[in-house]
Order: structure tokens, then sequence, then C-alpha cells
């Protein structure tokens, strides 16, 4: 064999690993690329989810600071011949229907109050829920549960609310742990209010 065919042989050899590299490189580079890809598709996923849970939480505590005013908004308005004999919605659908980042506070309930249904039907589901709630924390045997009960519905749901003030007097704590049971609350209150969607998936 002369040094031409040496040389030919050799180039070939190297053209054969040389493909054979680029097919390596390649592989290796879809495979990082598509990796990258599901963990960035993964953030987003779980950035969505903590969006959704944290406008859960909002919007559990926002409803129980309006519940007086969604009453009092049910028991007197009137309703429409379309709102009195058209199909019942349910409570976790219209909740649903008001899942969006971009619907402030004032809009979301008047979103409920828009109809007299809508507002009774959400009114009727948070009735339910703290029954449940209720059951719940009585049958905990905790009395931090039950207290956080107590709390909740002399803020929120009762016709005359009682101030932090009172509240951390009538229950022997601080002004200060009535606002962490109000905010520990919200949680199961989440759960019950807006189902799965209200509870944190980490």
């Amino acid at each position: 064999m002369d040094s031409k065919e040496s040389a030919g042989i050799i180039a070939g050899q190297a053209a054969i690993i040389g493909v054979r590299m680029l097919d390596i490189a390649i592989q290796k580079g879809v495979a990082a690329g598509v990796q990258a890809a599901d963990e960035r598709m993964e953030a987003n996923r779980q950035r969505e989810r903590k969006g959704r849970y944290d406008r859960r939480l909002h919007n559990t505590r926002l409803l129980l600071k309006s519940y007086r005013a969604l009453r009092h908004h049910a028991l007197g308005a009137v309703a429409t011949g379309s709102q009195a004999n058209g199909a019942r919605e349910n409570a976790v659908d219209i909740l649903d229907s008001l899942d969006d980042a971009r619907i402030d506070d004032t809009l979301y309930i008047e979103s409920i109050k828009r109809s007299r249904q809508r507002t009774q039907i959400i009114l009727e589901h948070i009735d339910e829920m703290l029954r449940y709630w209720r059951i719940d924390c009585e049958q905990s045997g905790k009395e931090e549960a039950i207290r956080r009960y107590r709390i909740v519905m002399d803020t929120y749901i009762r016709d005359d609310p009682i101030p932090p003030e009172e509240l951390a007097e009538r229950e022997h704590i601080e002004r200060r742990t009535v606002y962490k049971d109000i905010k520990a609350a919200m949680r199961p209150l989440s759960a019950l209010i807006f189902g799965i969607d209200g509870i944190r998936q980490e």
C-alpha cells in the first residue's frame, strides 16, 4: 500500500469518526434541549399552580370579608325572569369562572353579585363549607382549631362582627394571634370552598 492509499484510508476513517462524533454531539444536544424544555415547562406549571393557589387563598378571604354584603345583596335583590327560570349553576363552576389573575377584588365580588341566584349559590356553598369546617374543628379536639372557627365566624359571618381587640380579650390571646388564627384558617377554608384547587401541592 502506498502513502496515497494510506492517506485516503486514514481520511476516510477520520471522516467516519467525525460523522459519528457529530451524530453523538447532536444526540446529546437534542437530549439536553429536551431536558431543558421539560424543566422549563415544569417550572412554569409550578409557578402557575402556586399563583392559582395564592389567588384561591386571597379569594377565600375576600369571600369571607364580603360575606355580609353578599348576604345583604341576596336578600335585597329582585330576581329577573331569566334568572329565576334559568338552570341552576354550581358554586365551584361560578368560582372557577372568576379565577383570573387580572380580575381585581371589586370586580370579583361584583361578578358574584351579578345575579341574585349566583349570589345565593355562593352563600349556600360558603355556609355548607363552614359547617363542614366546624365539624372538622370540633372533631379534631384541638382548642386552637375550635378557637380559629369562632374567630372567623365572629369576624366575618355574624351580623355584628366583633373587633379583634374584643376577640383577643374573650379568647385570652394577644391581638396578633387573632390575625394569625384568621390567616391559618384560610388554608382549610380555601380547600373546602375551592376543592382540590384550594390545596397547595408541593
